[in-house]
């Protein structure tokens, strides 16, 4: 239940309307974002909001919440008089905006942040007194409702990870009153075991009469929990189904236009191929004796929970963390990586977890950051060759069906995009092996798919590739072996041909077969 503040919204009745979106349209300089969009919002009700990369949806969640202004059509927010015309009205309506980047302060406390719109209105930079006794218990209650009871509200928001800090602003919905919750990608950067923690609160939501808008492209999670799907494409409402109607592969078709074949699990190799990459008795970080191997040809997955050691064994193998024990061979040959311009030398690459923090340069072009790793490509005698590289540039935009040009700043680009332009950095090395820690997330179907089918090329062309993932749905749809890690160990090992979802999980948790 919501905490018990002032507040001039009132709980609706499940089943009210709780907004109306009427034949809205949002023009920008030659684009046309949302054209002509009728949509209603009810209480009680989780309602999802689907589309591919620039079909709308972020767009629609900002109109909503007052932080942008439709170019025509009318917005309606049941029991609000005015019109949302900013932030601050869409409060006063009863409006809540969770994004898919969330706004942590690092060098504020875990419970400063809990209470951060609280914060920003007490007409002080850092009010200290604002967050006192009498919220300790409110704080403590908000970060036990998304499963952070563990993190102490004293804790910096600089030293959470990525999932903590999504976590953590989601903790906002216990102490700011709403009744319309706009979630926008907000699990994109959550882990399965903290989808459990969403799913939780989007439930009681529900419950409390909230209306939540859930847009997002994560068909697993869409079916888990919304009651109706909204389809756009290229900023038109397709069509709005409910969920119990329709099948992941209906709503996939609806929102990138023609049918999606879902991907055949790949099957164990055969054979007794000398593995290209091993890794015997690895120590680093949260991993502890690790050992496995890789053989060409082979995409070989590891599943696990959040601290079970995933990217320590990914970025140790890597160079970019050191290991303390342990030994990594590449065609029987130790490598010796103390960096990853090193690993990348002795022809392994290593595709980051955080691709917007390491993945690429912010104020580099696509064109910079697509030959960042392989200058010496395009040089002779230390004099970059312009011409040839400008040459390759364009030949990659067009091979990974990059957005934008050359001269495109790649931080403006979608997460999609992001990813093929860090891929294609590093695949233009060639190197022997390829290390992907989470390669799909935060991004969308369509963008998705194109991933898949890079990874299955590489594999094709006799690549050994390494896919960390947190998605047991990926694990089974890429590899043809799934090793399960655990409070820092391999404790399993799975094929896709004979096991599921549920398999995977319970291994990870330490759970009996079912």
């Amino acid at each position: 239940m919501m905490p018990d503040f002032p507040s001039a919204t009132q709980a609706m009745a499940a089943g009210q309307v709780a907004f109306e979106v009427r034949d809205v349209s949002r023009e920008y300089p030659g684009v046309r974002a949302l054209d002509g969009v009728t949509l209603t919002g009810y209480a009680g009700e989780v309602l999802a909001i689907c589309g591919a990369n620039g079909a709308g949806k972020s767009t629609l969640a900002r109109l909503l919440a007052g932080q942008e202004a439709p170019t025509s059509g009318v917005i309606e927010i049941s029991g609000y008089s005015g019109h949302v015309d900013g932030p601050a009205d869409a409060a006063d309506a009863g409006i809540l905006l969770m994004h898919q980047e969330p706004v942590i302060i690092d060098s504020f406390t875990v419970a400063e942040n809990v209470w951060l719109k609280n914060l920003s209105s007490a007409g002080s930079v850092r009010p200290w007194g604002i967050v006192d006794r009498k919220r300790s218990e409110t704080t403590v209650a908000a970060l036990k409702a998304v499963g952070l009871e563990g993190v102490s509200p004293d804790r910096l928001g600089r030293e959470l990870g990525p999932g903590l800090r999504q976590m953590l602003a989601l903790s906002r919905t216990q102490v700011n009153p709403h009744r319309v919750l706009l979630l926008d990608e907000t699990t994109a950067s959550t882990t399965e075991e903290h989808f459990k923690d969403v799913e939780a609160l989007v439930e009681r939501e529900r419950a409390d009469g909230v209306s939540v808008v859930f847009v997002s492209h994560r068909m697993p999670e869409v079916f888990a929990m919304a009651d109706r799907i909204a389809v756009l494409r290229n900023g038109k409402l397709v069509g709005v189904v409910r969920t119990s109607e329709t099948t992941p592969a209906e709503v996939m078709t609806m929102m990138i236009g023609e049918a999606v074949s879902a991907l055949k699990s790949p099957t164990p190799l055969e054979g007794q191929e000398a593995p290209i990459l091993e890794v015997s008795n690895l120590t680093s970080g949260s991993a502890t004796d690790v050992s496995f191997s890789v053989r060409p040809g082979e995409v070989v997955g590891i599943y696990g929970l959040v601290g079970s050691g995933r990217s320590s064994i990914a970025r140790s193998i890597s160079g970019n963390q050191k290991r303390s024990s342990g030994e990594v061979k590449l065609h029987g040959k130790p490598v010796l990586a103390k960096s990853p311009r090193d690993a990348i030398r002795q022809g392994i690459a290593y595709l980051t977890e955080d691709r917007r923090k390491e993945g690429f340069v912010k104020d580099f072009t696509n064109g910079e950051n697509l030959t960042l790793a392989t200058p010496q490509n395009y040089s002779r005698f230390g004099v970059i060759n312009r011409g040839r590289e400008r040459k390759r540039v364009r030949e990659l935009i067009a091979e990974y069906q990059v957005k934008g040009g050359a001269t495109t700043l790649t931080r403006t680009l979608s997460g999609g995009n992001q990813q093929k332009v860090c891929i294609a950095k590093w695949l233009e090395a060639r190197p022997e092996v390829v290390i992907l820690d989470e390669p799909t997330k935060g991004i969308d179907v369509g963008a998705r798919l194109n991933i898949y089918q890079i990874i299955r090329e590489l594999a094709a062309d006799s690549k050994g590739v390494v896919v960390v993932t947190s998605e047991a749905e990926e694990a089974l749809m890429l590899c043809n072996r799934i090793l399960i890690l655990r409070e820092g160990r391999l404790v399993g090992e799975y094929s896709p041909t004979d096991s599921t979802t549920d398999d995977l999980i319970r291994a990870s948790l330490g759970g009996e077969p079912a």
